[in-house]
């Protein structure tokens, strides 16, 4: 039997609610109470930081932050400091992985094929970042060759989309990634993105210079979500929240 998949559109929802949402689910997905469920949304201007991160990377105190209208949430994901705000798509996958070789290293390559393969749909040549989670690309949106990698300023590699998942002990992931749609990349100068000085994000606006809403991008990452996982995509139950029909 195909495995399903419930995406769910959140719309802008604060992080803390998000967070219970997601302890609710992951406890529902583990009760086999509920299907494998893809949770899609944008959250108010939030810094987080995982349990591999330091919150020396945030680069403003709680006075700052509170002037600035900013939520600060420390949680229980893989890696470091991440901003998340209007602009972004942030996806939440609740999956049980009991499949063999599901692990979760082989689960954070999956999710970046979902990213890489959504932006594909744009044009942008999206890759992995040699022992870093996440998806990249090079400023311009064309890769250098040879030797024009390694002298040109003018092709740098940006991180465009942040993972940062939990795997708890029934094997239910919760946290997912996020992808830069048209953000306000400015909070991004508040933060050591990665945990790495010297890291540049940016966004799909910035690469295909062009505007993109975050509505825009809400099929190409559920149906690259399904395709990648092998999922069969299916419709909610009547109680839920608003459903991205297919």
């Amino acid at each position: 039997m195909i495995p399903t998949c419930h995406p769910r559109w959140l719309g802008r929802t604060e992080f803390g609610a998000a967070l219970s949402l997601q302890k609710e689910l992951t406890a529902r997905r583990a009760a086999n109470e509920i299907p494998n469920t893809l949770l899609l949304l944008e959250h108010p201007p939030t810094f987080s930081v995982g349990i591999g991160g330091h919150r020396e990377h945030l680069l403003v105190n709680q006075q700052e932050l509170a002037q600035r209208n900013v939520a600060y949430h420390a949680v229980d994901r893989g890696g470091s400091v991440t901003y998340h705000g209007p602009g972004q798509l942030v996806c939440y996958p609740i999956l049980k992985l009991n499949e063999p070789g599901q692990g979760y290293h082989h689960y954070l390559k999956l999710l970046e094929s979902v990213i890489i393969r959504s932006l594909a749909g744009f044009k942008v040549r999206a890759f992995r970042g040699r022992g870093q989670p996440g998806v990249w690309v090079f400023t311009g949106n064309a890769r250098p060759n040879g030797s024009e990698l390694l002298q040109s300023d003018h092709f740098q590699m940006a991180q465009i989309a942040a993972i940062g998942v939990k795997l708890d002990q029934n094997h239910v992931t919760s946290h997912g990634f996020s992808i830069n749609i048209n953000p306000d990349l400015t909070f991004f100068d508040l933060i050591v993105p990665r945990g790495l000085p010297g890291c540049r994000v940016t966004s799909l606006v910035e690469v295909v210079g062009k505007p993109i809403e975050v509505g825009c991008l809400l099929e190409p990452v559920i149906q690259s979500f399904c395709q990648v996982f092998e999922m069969e995509r299916i419709t909610a139950e009547p109680s839920a929240p608003v459903l991205l029909a297919s």
